[in-house]
């Protein structure tokens, strides 16, 4: 993963068009498909490869914080997955999953980079709560939702939170709610 980048000048049109940023619907193809090719995997032999090629493409996740990646990572059995940023985005992701007219790119408390193959635009990735909120597969550097129409998107069926949460229960990497007294 970390060797991918845009395709040279001289590549076919196919080629540079698939190549010219991050495909981030591509990852969350990965992250889902992994389940099925670590869990099963013929051989240790495969099941070894496949653990190092997770944990390479979660290195290229990494700065998103995504809890869907990071839950989904430790399903190899490592110990070092950011279960801590996993946690942070599950508390602090909005529940309403409404999409509501948002604008960060004003700020003056984030720091921006310099345009990269990633479209990574700033140093470190907003809270969920601070951005729109948007599924897996989208880049979570986008600091800006603006709508033509009335400005809110409904994304109802709540996966987005759902699908790292009742993962890492069935891991056993995250617990049930705890009441504090």
């Amino acid at each position: 993963m970390e060797e991918i980048t845009s395709a040279p000048e001289d590549a076919d049109d196919w080629s540079r068009m698939l190549s010219e940023s991050w495909n981030h619907s591509d990852d969350e193809m990965y992250f889902l498909g992994y389940w099925g090719l670590y869990k099963y995997a013929f051989n240790d032999t495969l099941k070894t490869q496949f653990k190092a090629s997770i944990l390479d493409h979660w290195e290229a996740e990494r700065p998103e914080k995504d809890g869907a990646w990071n839950i989904m990572t430790a399903l190899t059995g490592t110990s070092e997955f950011d279960l801590e940023n996993a946690i942070w985005y599950l508390q602090e992701h909005p529940l309403d999953l409404i999409s509501w007219n948002i604008k960060n790119s004003h700020r003056k408390d984030i720091e921006f980079i310099a345009p990269n193959f990633r479209e990574q635009s700033i140093r470190e990735v907003l809270p969920p709560d601070e951005r729109r909120v948007q599924r897996h597969n989208s880049n979570m550097f986008h600091l800006d939702q603006l709508e033509e129409d009335d400005g809110t998107e409904e994304y109802s069926a709540g996966d987005i939170w759902l699908l790292p949460y009742w993962m890492g229960r069935y891991l056993g990497v995250i617990s049930e709610p705890q009441t504090l007294n």
